[in-house]
């Protein structure tokens, strides 16, 4: 048994596993994240209509999620609390800003609140920072030592690895790629990355075309309440020529970010990540733009490929972070 390995055992012999959570756009996802990098008891936790309105009320929720978690354990200790969230997170003051589809905690300080109810360390993170980790750590950019995640849900975020390590910047802002500008020439104007390829401006664009095109399938949806992100996607892969072109379009803006990020900093590998059944089109439609706006040589460097972690990988990354940071501590 190694150093490390051993430090990760508690008193009574039980290993002492870290609680990843990641707060998605309509559930609470955790679990226990092991020393042998494992997701173990994952779950999902609806949130409550009050959670969905009010920040005070989110927080409340997700403390009894943690403390009805840790009250369940019997063979395993928790040795620390890693969240993943749809954000940003301004370093210096552990303060969260910007949540995408949820309520505002700009004005709540939980990382204080959780470390001081539960008496263990606690780390959060912007999910795409947390979904990058796991990707390094089991999924496709293993011994990869330079390559951005790029998620693609209700927040455009990016996770940058440089030299093995995950790069935070100055404020721990480093990421924010859905806030870059981008030319769009049929736009004739700089528009915001996230204003055109987050999963609610997708569908949105996908409305507006729909308009004029009344024989795609997604036309059915219309009097049902309209439709999602996910039915654009299922459209796609049953053969719907609208779905694919808005899917392919939301490619071709993300390449537009990205090619001028392989360029500056020659990366090996950009990974797709997001709704699964979505990132193989992405890939397809980000390589082609890719390969058009850059030079063959920078160009040949880089890989785009689809993340090949699923829904758990945002609550494996947590987990991961916060035990690195225990360890960090000693």
């Amino acid at each position: 048994m190694s150093e490390g390995t051993t430090s990760r055992i508690n008193e009574e012999g039980h290993e002492q596993s870290v609680l990843g959570i990641d707060l998605g756009s309509h559930v609470i996802r955790l679990g226990k994240v092991t020393t042998s990098s494992q997701v173990e008891g994952f779950r999902r936790e609806p949130y409550t209509e009050e959670a969905t309105q009010s920040g005070r009320a989110l927080v409340d929720q997700l403390r009894r999620v943690v403390k009805r978690t840790i009250d369940e354990q019997s063979g395993s200790a928790i040795s620390g609390i890693g969240i993943a969230i749809p954000g940003l997170v301004h370093a210096p003051t552990r303060r969260i800003h910007a949540l995408a589809n949820l309520p505002d905690l700009s004005g709540i300080d939980l990382h204080a609140e959780l470390e001081n109810e539960f008496g263990l360390p606690v780390s959060i993170e912007n999910n795409a920072y947390a979904a990058a980790c796991a990707e390094m750590t089991l999924g496709a950019a293993r011994g990869v030592d330079n390559f951005l995640y790029l998620h693609i849900g209700p927040n455009v975020s990016a996770g940058l690895v440089i030299d093995g390590r995950l790069q935070h910047g100055r404020s721990g802002l480093a990421g924010a790629i859905g806030r870059m500008n981008i030319y769009v020439e049929h736009l004739a104007a700089s528009v915001q990355l996230e204003e055109l390829v987050s999963a609610g401006n997708i569908v949105r664009r996908t409305r507006l075309r729909l308009e004029r095109d009344k024989t795609s399938a997604l036309s059915r949806f219309s009097t049902g309440g309209g439709f999602t992100y996910d039915d654009i996607i299922d459209c796609a892969h049953n053969g719907d020529e609208l779905s694919r072109m808005m899917i392919d379009r939301t490619g071709i803006f993300l390449a537009i970010a990205i090619a001028d990020v392989i360029s500056l900093l020659n990366l090996s590998m950009i990974s797709i990540g997001g709704a699964v059944a979505a990132r193989q089109f992405l890939v397809e439609a980000v390589d082609r733009e890719v390969r058009q706006r850059m030079t063959e040589m920078l160009r040949d460097d880089c890989r785009i490929v689809a993340a090949s972690l699923g829904i758990e990988a945002m609550v494996l990354g947590s987990g991961l972070i916060a035990r690195q940071a225990i360890d960090r501590q000693g």
